[in-house]
This record gives structure tokens, sequence and C-alpha cells, in this order.
């Protein structure tokens, strides 16, 4: 757009020149140098015209208006203990998207602006399983408006933020990575690489050891519960494990920077509250004081928020449920430190999940819902290296962290919970249509914590589930192209997990699962 006008204002200038140079050269024939200069201009004013037709425009010029995203994909290789199979996938640790911002200055202080962005979600990493390589029955459709906001702001008393935003919590979990990377955030932070969410096995089915065919999944075979790996390690909100925040209409505040500190509320549909704070600073703490300069040496940002939920309308429950009330409350945070000249770094991330839903209690032992608590320690170095000529490139990282998810089995979403289908359930035998196979409700286990006979092909009983224990480790490699900006990435996960359960006796129930491990590689590009 700008370049357009710019572009247009060129022409100008080179078809003025042509004019000036034609009555100069020719001053001696004045009658031919009239006749030339005059067919010299009209001709490159026609020019210009038709140019300024095929030009995209903004409709006004009060309104500066940015046009941006980035595309990240991957073939990843998984698997699941008993099947090993290669996808190509929409990476999404930070989705394929496209987004229009535009601001304008009011007066003094004062601006306005909007956001608006949506995402592709073909082949989505996080929505994948063994029976479905590319999402195509994903009922959500191939677009996601992901931010259509509007903002009033002012440098001294700050933001408010109104329509689909973003909530205070929302990325907290990558906010200390994101901050110290060298391309912070929305334009390239290794968190688009990889996050501590489990974004590449989310919705793979648990496998029991011992039963390597499709009938050994957790998949509704046979009536049972169809379990993934997102089932037993996630919020209550949500189906990540650690960023359990997102986008959603309502309105938030955040404050002016003051000394590298900002704070944030918000209230959004329904009956949901979130705070946080932010902190981020440079500094050398042998002399050189304190303060964004050269002469700082290490780079610090940490960030911690709070969400708290009472919507009772929650994939349509609460309204039908006589008594019901709702409350989950979320805390999450992450810190880290990075030593500006040699590129080292270390990260930590919390999430931590309580459910105070009326309608929870364990239907064998009548205990109500644990509490979720997951942590993640990361470390690597980001820098230029001379290797093979990769300073050349752009800057390399190499990092590597662990994460452990404790009872991440989220019961009490719904109080209406029930098995859903494509198709409808599976009979007995029988094994779940070819797409997303069969879930129990929309987010994970139960309020009464149960699972049906057969959701392990060897337990032939219904049974509670009382724990869980979900550990990952990874190493990444990330490599910058500067000049493209792009990125060439490579990842390997790998994740193992432990459930206890109970039957109706509150006897223990033995199972044991497979690990999963997945490998991807791949790369994005910024616009």
């Amino acid at each position: 757009m700008t370049g357009g006008l710019r572009g247009t204002a060129s022409h100008l200038a080179i078809a003025a020149l042509f004019c000036v140079m034609g009555a100069t050269v020719f001053v001696a024939k004045p009658a031919k140098a009239a006749d030339l200069g005059g067919d010299c201009c009209a001709d490159l004013e026609d020019r210009v015209a038709e140019l300024e037709a095929t030009t995209v425009r903004k409709g006004n010029k009060k309104v500066s208006v940015q046009i941006y995203g980035k595309v990240n994909y991957a073939t990843m290789f998984w698997n699941d203990g008993g099947e090993q199979n290669t996808y190509v996938v929409n990476n999404y640790n930070e989705s394929t998207r496209t987004g229009i911002k535009g601001s304008a200055k009011i007066a003094g202080d004062w601006s306005a602006g909007y956001r608006l962005e949506w995402e592709y979600r073909p082949a989505a990493s996080n929505r994948l399983n063994q029976f479905n390589d590319d999402n195509a029955f994903d009922t959500t459709g191939p677009l996601a408006v992901r931010w259509s906001q509007m903002y009033l702001a002012n440098k001294t008393y700050g933001t408010l933020n109104w329509g689909l935003t973003a909530t205070p919590k929302y990325d907290i979990t990558k906010y200390g990575l994101e901050t110290i990377s060298t391309e912070p955030g929305e334009i390239g932070g290794l968190s688009d690489t990889l996050v501590t969410d489990f974004r590449m096995n989310d919705a793979f089915f648990l496998r029991q050891k011992g039963f390597n065919s499709a009938e050994g999944l957790s998949s509704g075979a046979n009536g049972g519960t169809a379990l993934s790996w997102q089932n037993i390690a996630r919020c209550y909100s949500s189906s990540d494990q650690f960023n359990c925040a997102s986008r959603r209409n309502g309105v938030s505040y955040v404050s002016p920077d003051w000394y590298g500190l900002n704070v944030q509320y918000g209230y959004f549909e329904d009956d949901l509250q979130s705070a946080a704070i932010r902190y981020k600073n440079t500094f050398a703490p042998w002399g050189g004081g304190s303060g964004p300069s050269s002469a700082d040496t290490w780079q610090f940002a940490a960030g911690a928020a709070w969400e708290r939920w009472t919507d009772e309308r929650l994939a349509n429950g609460g309204g039908g449920a006589t008594g019901f009330s709702r409350e989950l409350d979320e805390w999450a945070g992450s810190a880290a430190l990075k030593h500006k000249p040699t590129g080292l770094f270390v990260v930590g991330v919390f999430s931590i999940a309580d459910s105070n839903d009326s309608n929870v209690k364990g239907a064998f032992n009548g205990q109500d819902a644990p509490q979720m608590t997951a942590w993640n320690v990361q470390g690597g170095v980001q820098r230029p290296v001379s290797w093979f000529g990769l300073d050349k490139l752009g800057e390399t990282a190499l990092w590597g962290g662990f994460s452990d998810v404790n009872d991440g089995f989220a019961p009490g979403n719904n109080p209406n919970d029930t098995q859903i289908c494509q198709g409808g359930p599976p009979g007995p035998g029988s094994l779940p249509p070819k797409g997303n196979g069969c879930q129990l409700g929309s987010l994970g286990v139960g309020p009464a914590m149960t699972l049906n006979a057969f959701t392990f092909p060897g337990i032939g009983v219904k049974t509670q589930i009382t724990s869980s224990d979900v550990n990952e480790w990874f190493i990444a490699l990330d490599q910058s192209l500067a000049a493209a900006a792009m990125h060439l990435y490579i990842a390997y996960e790998h994740f193992d997990a432990n459930i206890s359960l109970i039957d109706i006796n509150r006897n223990h129930v033995p199972v044991s699962l497979d690990d999963f491990d997945v490998v991807y590689s791949g790369g994005r590009i910024y616009f």
C-alpha cells in the first residue's frame, strides 16, 4: 500500500523531470521542443493515471494500516508404541495466520486502532490423531477468527481494549521465552518452534502397553471411553497444559509500562475475570547501572496471571442442571533470564488449575476433583554460530527442557457430559469412524471421573480415574534466515504417562501406557 503511493510519487517526479529536460535540451528549436515536451508529459501522465487506478488503497489517509502474518508448516514423524507414521502439519505451536492492524492519532497522547486476525486450520497439529491426518472432519471449518478488537490508548493512562481480544492471562506462560528471544513475540520468538504445551500430540489416543493393533487404542472401540493425551494432561478450562487462556469477547485494560512493569485486568463473556502482571528489563549486576543500555549484559522477563471462570453455560451444561454452580480458578506464569553476550538462557513455567464445580464428585471414592499442577524448565543458547558459516545467515538457537503435568485429567467440565462420536457411538467390536473418533464430551473425563469398560482393551470393567502424571522432555534447534524473515527448525519430544484407576469396590486396577515420540522439522516465514 505504501509502496504503491511511493511508486505513484516516483512516476510523477520522473514526468516532471522529463518535461524540464525537454524544455532545456531543445531550447534552440522552440516549436519542436514544445511539441515533444507536450507529448512526453501527456503520455507519462496517462501512464501514471493508469497505475493509480490499479493501486490498492486504504479507505482514508488518517488510519495507518499494516498487513502481517506467518506461515508455519512441518513434517512430523510420530510413534505411539504400536504404530508409526509421517504427517505434514500446520505447526500449532504457532499456527499459520494472517492479520490486519490499524492505528490513528487522535490528539496529544491519545490514539485509537483495531486488530483483525484469522488462522488456517487444515492439518492443525494439535487436532490430528491416529485416524485423522488432516482434520478434514473438523466442524469448525478451515478458518477461525483469532482477533477482532478495537482499542483506545493514552501514553499516560494506558490502553482499553474491547471485542474479541486476549485475556490478561493469555500467553503468560510464553511470556518469558518470547521476551528474551532475539525476535520476540508476534514476529518470531522461539515459542513459534516449540512451546510447553503438547501441541504435536494433544489429540492422539492413548495406547495400552502390549496392544499394538488399532483396537489397542483408547479410541472408543468396544464401547469404551476415548482418551487422548490432552484428556489426562490439561487445565480445567482448555485443552492446553500451560497456556490455558485464550481470546474472548470482553473488555480489558493494560497499564502503561512503569520501569518495565505493567498490570492488566479484564472481564469477558461469560462471567470470566482475569488479571496479570508482567515485567521485563535489562541490567548489569556488577556496575553499569540498570535499564536499557548497550552496557547491560542480562535480560530478564517474568509474568504471573490469574483467571476465574464462573460461567454455567459451557457446552450446554449448567443451564439444565438443577443447583449446578461453576467455579474454575487457574494461575500460571513464566520467568526467563538471558546472558546477552553469550546467548545462554534459562526459562521456568508453571500452571495450576482448581475446580470447585458443584457436580464434580468421584463416583467410586466420593472425592472432589484434585488440583492440576504443571511445571516446566528449559535452557539453551541463542546466538550467531560461526560453524559452517551459519552466522552469515542469522542466529542459531539450541535448547531443551522437561515438563511434568500432574492430575491434569480435567473432570467436571460439563454436568451433561456424554460420549460424542462422529456418526454416533461405535458398536461392540467396531473401530471409531475415520476422523476424530469418539470423545467423552468436549473437555475430557466426565465429572464423575469414570471410564467405561474397555476404555483400555485389557480392562473389561468400569473404572474411576483417581490420578494422572505425564512427563515430557524435548530438544530443539532453530536457525534464523534473517535476510528472508524465515526460520528453519527441527525438534524431538518424548512423552510418558501414568494413570491410577480403581473399580467400584475401590480396588486398584493396574494399567500401563505406551510412550509417545515425535520428531518434526519445518520452517516458518513472516510477512
